[in-house]
């Protein structure tokens, strides 16, 4: 983190994981004692009822990014089923004398698949890339939470 940003204050959070980025960025490829520090730090600026919310709130982002991933290969799926059925009916209705037409609309459809093929792999990529990170902040916060001891209330005699 750089010292002239200020992190933001719990009650301010709107989204955990960048919260998490903020305090140490790209966390999931450092070193263990990195990891280490990040834990201390948190543990210092946040009690155990707010890990417990920050770790609650990544894991809901876990299930929602997980639940993404599944429609979003379903939608590049049924975009794979158009682009094969668009190939099939533009055979079948151009004129057999036009060669040109034969050739180049199966050419066409088939970089329109190529792009679609390359974005369905960059969102994947970007996904699985950001499962991962929350994936590591998780088991992160869920060690802070078992160091961080359970304040027991004791009351006072006097």
């Amino acid at each position: 983190m750089n010292e002239t940003n200020e992190l933001i204050e719990f009650g301010e959070i709107k989204d955990v994981l960048n919260y998490l980025e903020e305090v140490k960025e790209d966390l999931h490829d450092k070193s263990l004692s990195e990891q280490i520090a990040f834990k201390k730090e948190i543990e210092e600026r946040h009690d155990r009822n707010q890990i417990q919310m920050l770790l609650g709130r990544l894991e809901d982002q876990f299930e929602f990014n997980k639940a993404k991933s599944y429609f979003i290969t379903s939608l590049f799926a049924i975009a794979s089923l158009f682009i094969g059925s668009m190939i099939r009916f533009y055979m079948s209705i151009l004129p057999p004398q036009s060669q040109w037409s034969q050739i180049l609309a199966p050419i066409i459809i088939l970089l329109f698949f190529l792009a679609l093929l390359f974005l369905w792999g960059k969102v994947s990529i970007d996904e699985s890339g950001r499962l991962r990170k929350i994936i590591r902040y998780k088991r992160l916060l869920q060690e802070c939470l078992e160091e961080i001891p359970e304040k027991r209330h004791f009351r006072r005699r006097v």
